[in-house]
């Protein structure tokens, strides 16, 4: 029984965390060390239950608390009291503390610190947006006491923070996104990544700032450069306008109640559980989007990302909708609102004041206005070719028609930063000018593939498509939509645009019925009045013409390990063809940036497969860093205290790399990447399951170059096993294996541990067994590997030898590594080759021993006798002329490819050990001595009398394993 009194020293509070620090009458040593004491306050507001204990002295000890409704039971507490339950030894005592002094409570770092007289110097990163500066900014990166010891952050992290800007601004963002509360009245507004104050963010802005009913909201505008604000707002007591990236903006960014942009917040940002995102878009797509984009793989993640984040989502049609869900990847998981109901942008096109947009941009009365709006094609650094082409054309329109017309430019920014070069820039729009609002004055449009023809329709006036690279740019970009649908005229050289124009009234009269069908299809919500119902939309809760893609699908969130060549990537693939589409959508989740290798496999998934693409860094908070980096170390076993905190701050990378989407299961199919490990251990889902494809205590004992490959990573992973539901093993045996090696680190390790086999897509491995590339040269045959074609238009031919029908072909697919031991396979085909002279080794793979294999055959003397082909896309068509499959492992999950030979019916000799034995113990191949010996014995065996094998029934296989995965993996109740 703890039998002296406790009284409380100082409470800082910190979002859902809180310290409190004790002072006890006795001595409590002993039971702190023996962590034997712990605290739990409590009242009326809830309770705060102790998570982590630590000594301060011998009666002073601290104990730290996790709970969201933390603020409130602390004011409480100042006001009325709490009580405190005090267990130690598993013995409880009741104290009642009537009411905690005010002066002893922190509520932010900045309060606590100001009130320790032992702090000269500390760390503030925090903007105040009352004072409108960082407090201690000259000292933002320093944090000091009185014996000059820094807490917490290491003297890098430190230096990181004064030195590096992304750095300091993520820092500064999560810890304003941990601590502060949200300005409920604020909206900030951003359009085209700041470039200007324009498109339906600015019209949604116009409208409310007018409306008496929105009259004590603060509007914040985040522009590159405020003289882009429009001049009549600039005073306005409600408008602010802050820099992209500066410390304004990171404050209203994770403070603004309401945030409206046009394309994409920064990849560290993470919407709050109650803040507001609006994500309008910018126009109807005529060009291709997301992943029908060509070029870069995953090039649109940031806008995938946001779309995630985003509450609302608002288009000008059906079409435009189903385009940015389904082209992002986000059908079945998008958790928020989709509205059809037009662009408020529109509205500025269809309500301005044409007579006040004229007398601003100084346009004769008496004369019409053409528009040349041409889509952006030039390269970042060289806008040369497109410019020289570009001031040719305006050149000549504006020789022939400048006594009819006034012809404006509306161009990228990098275009027109060329034209000021060049002295032109007097006839590019301004871009403070809203191009809505120009629209409203324009009588002929020319443009190409932009969207703004779809703007423009609502005119009903002329447009004109100048489209003379038609071909190359559908090649490098592609349309959604065709040209000929649209109700313009397409002319594919300068000529024909002057005989469009000159013939403008014939141009209107063949486009009329083009007009109506894509008014009707497009543009049907163009009333003027689609702020209005936008407004109603997102300040009002208007749901009446939103939607969500959530289905009744369960959906699977998977990290399938990176894409890499080996066999858990052919595993993954294979799984995932196999999945039951009508009852789950699958998410993939990967790294944002991809080398050929990995491009390729990804490539093979599922077409029914989403991917999500990993952008931006992990966030952290400032003394998160080091406690992140001990733990990635050291492992979770010798940082187990710290555990909680890390799961926290990776929870908080999980939201914002997938913002609030529908996930109920959570899969890491590698087991072997602990950001991925932690991002899913964290993760609040119903069902959480890490896989384990091999022998694990193995792998964590592997040396390369003498040193341990895997073992940092696993020390952290082992010890997350507590945090999944199901523990997937690829083999009875590798389970077996694995608990027996674990039970130190995981707890119910019976129940967790399971057995999954692999699935296998046999349809394909048949398939692809019969395709064959060959080229015959000088009478031999070979395989193709790889054709490329040069700057000289040679075809350059990458190919080897296919296996001659008078040899005798054993053959070996895997990765060069330690662990498949093909070092072992070359000693024993040495053995072959000094007694038969007929017989060949194919090694089908790559890896870290490939080049030490080749010199150990050719220090065997038997290269003449072994081809190593590489890395190869289709090895089926090989291994089906081959004779004999040969395995060498020390140690294997369940080996994919032991079962690619079953499939195509091979003879197989594999090393006995529990991977192998788990495919081959029912007489389905030759187990063998893991041993250079044993090896020989057994391809001897084969050249003398061959290898007896049961017949595989690979579709009996495939629906067992499906039904395993189905229900130990998902919990699926199967029949």
């Amino acid at each position: 029984m703890f039998n002296g009194q406790i009284r409380i020293l100082t409470v800082f509070v910190l979002g859902n965390r809180v310290s409190i620090k004790y002072r006890t009458t006795i001595n409590v040593e002993k039971l702190l060390d023996e962590g034997n004491i712990n605290v739990t306050l409590f009242n009326d507001a809830g309770s705060l239950i102790g998570r982590k204990v630590k000594k301060i002295g011998k009666k002073t000890f601290k104990v730290t608390y996790y709970n969201d409704m933390s603020k409130k039971i602390i004011d409480l507490a100042i006001e009325k009291g709490a009580n405190l339950s005090v267990i130690s030894s598993k013995e409880e005592s009741q104290f009642k503390i009537n009411k905690i002094d005010e002066s002893m409570v922190s509520y932010t770092c900045i309060e606590r610190i100001q009130k320790s007289k032992k702090y000269s110097k500390f760390c503030v990163y925090i903007y105040d947006r009352f004072l409108k500066k960082s407090i201690g900014e000259e000292n933002c990166y320093l944090i000091k006491s009185e014996g000059n010891q820094e807490l917490n952050v290491s003297k890098d992290t430190r230096l990181k923070y004064k030195n590096d800007k992304n750095f300091k601004r993520e820092v500064d963002y999560a810890t304003l996104y941990e601590n502060e509360d949200l300005l409920q009245n604020v909206i900030l507004y951003e359009s085209f990544h700041g470039k200007s104050m324009s498109d339906s963010p600015y019209a949604i802005f116009k409208m409310l700032i007018d409306d008496p009913e929105y009259k004590d909201f603060t509007h914040v505008w985040a522009l590159n450069n405020d003289e882009n604000c429009k001049g009549k707002y600039r005073l306005a007591q409600n408008v602010e306008i802050v820099k992209v990236g500066s410390e304004e903006y990171i404050n209203y960014l994770a403070k603004s109640k309401y945030l409206i942009n046009n394309t994409t917040f920064p990849p560290y940002f993470i919407r709050k559980k109650d803040q507001i995102y609006l994500n309008t878009w910018h126009g109807t797509p005529l060009k291709t989007l997301g992943k029908y984009m060509k070029g870069t793989r995953g090039q649109y993640k940031n806008i995938q990302r946001n779309l995630l984040q985003a509450t609302h989502l608002l288009n000008p049609n059906k079409f435009t909708a189903d385009v940015m869900i389904d082209s992002h990847d986000i059908r079945g998981i998008y958790n928020g609102y989709i509205a059809d109901i037009g662009y408020p942008r529109i509205d500025l096109t269809i309500n301005s004041d044409k007579d006040e947009i004229k007398k601003e941009l100084n346009i004769d009365d008496n004369k019409k206005v053409i528009l040349y709006a041409p889509t952006w094609r030039g390269e970042v650094g060289d806008v040369n070719k497109e410019i020289d082409r570009f001031i040719n054309d305006y050149k000549t329109l504006k020789n022939l028609y400048s006594d009819k017309y006034i012809i404006l430019l509306r161009v990228h920014s990098l275009m027109e930063r060329a034209l000021k070069e060049r002295k032109m820039e007097k006839f590019v729009v301004p871009s403070y000018i809203d191009t809505n609002e120009l629209l409203a004055i324009v009588d002929i449009l020319i443009t190409d593939y932009s969207s703004i023809m779809f703007d423009y329709m609502v005119t009903k006036n002329p447009i004109i498509l100048y489209c003379y690279d038609r071909e190359e740019y559908e090649k490098d970009r592609g349309f959604l939509l065709s040209l000929e649908e649209m109700p313009a005229a397409i002319c594919g050289d300068i000529n024909e645009v002057i005989s469009s124009i000159n013939n403008i009234d014939i141009v209107e009269k063949e486009n009329r019925e083009k007009y109506k069908k894509c008014i009707e299809k497009y543009n049907y919500n163009d009333d003027g009045k689609a702020t209005c119902r936008t407004i109603d939309y997102i300040f009002n809760n208007n749901l009446n013409n939103a939607y969500k893609v959530i289905d009744d699908k369960d959906n699977i969130l998977i990290y399938c390990g990176g894409f890499l060549n080996n066999g858990v990537t052919t595993s993954a693939i294979n799984l995932l063809d196999n999945i039951n589409y009508n009852k789950y959508n699958v998410v993939v989740i990967d790294k944002g940036n991809y080398n050929e290798e990995c491009d390729y496999n990804i490539s093979k998934l599922n077409s029914n497969v989403k991917v999500l693409y990993r952008v931006g860094n992990m966030i952290h908070l400032l003394d998160e860093i080091d406690k992140e980096k001990a733990v990635l170390n050291k492992g979770l076993k010798k940082q187990l205290n710290e555990e909680k905190e890390i799961l926290s701050l990776y929870r908080r990378e999980g939201r914002r790399l997938l913002g609030n989407s529908k996930i109920d299961v959570v899969i890491d199919f590698s087991g072997y990447v602990p950001f991925w490990s932690f991002i899913f251990a964290a993760s609040n889902v119903k069902r959480k399951v890490i896989y384990q494809h091999n022998e694990m205590l193995p792998e964590y004992n592997k040396k390369i170059d003498g040193k341990y490959k895997h073992r940092k990573n696993l020390d952290v992973i082992f010890h997350l096993y507590n945090n999944f539901d199901v523990v997937v093993s690829v083999a009875e045996g590798t389970c077996n294996s694995n608990k027996k090696n674990l039970s130190y680190a995981v707890e119910n390790i019976e129940k967790k541990f399971v057995y999954v086999n692999n699935s296998i897509n046999y349809k394909n491995i048949l398939k692809l067994a019969d395709e064959e590339d060959v080229v015959e040269i000088c009478e031999n045959k070979y395989y193709v590997k790889e054709e490329k074609i040069n700057e000289n238009g040679i075809i350059n031919i990458e190919c080897f030898r296919k296996p001659d029908k008078k040899d005798i072909v054993f053959i070996n697919i895997g990765r060069m590594s330690p662990e498949k031991d093909q070092y072992k396979l070359l000693k024993a085909f040495k053995l072959l080759c000094d007694k038969y002279n007929n017989v060949k080794l194919y090694i089908v793979g790559d890896g870290i021993l490939r080049d030490d294999l080749e010199s150990s055959a050719m220090e065997l003397k038997i290269k003449d006798k072994v081809i190593f082909t590489g890395q190869i896309k289709n090895p089926f068509a090989l291994l089906k002329n081959s004779d004999c499959f040969v395995l060498s492992s020390n140690h294997e999950g369940q080996p994919m490819v032991l079962l690619e030979n079953l499939i195509l019916d091979k003879a197989i000799i594999a090393t006995d050990i529990p991977g192998n034995r788990s495919v081959l113990e029912n007489g389905y191949g030759l187990l063998c001595d893991n041993s250079e010996e044993g090896l020989f014995e057994a391809m001897d065996r084969f050249v003398t009398s061959g290898i007896e094998h049961r017949k595989f029934d690979y579709i009996q296989y495939n629906t067992e394993a499906m039904n395993m995965f189905y229900s130990k993996v998902l919990n699926e109740e199967v029949r």
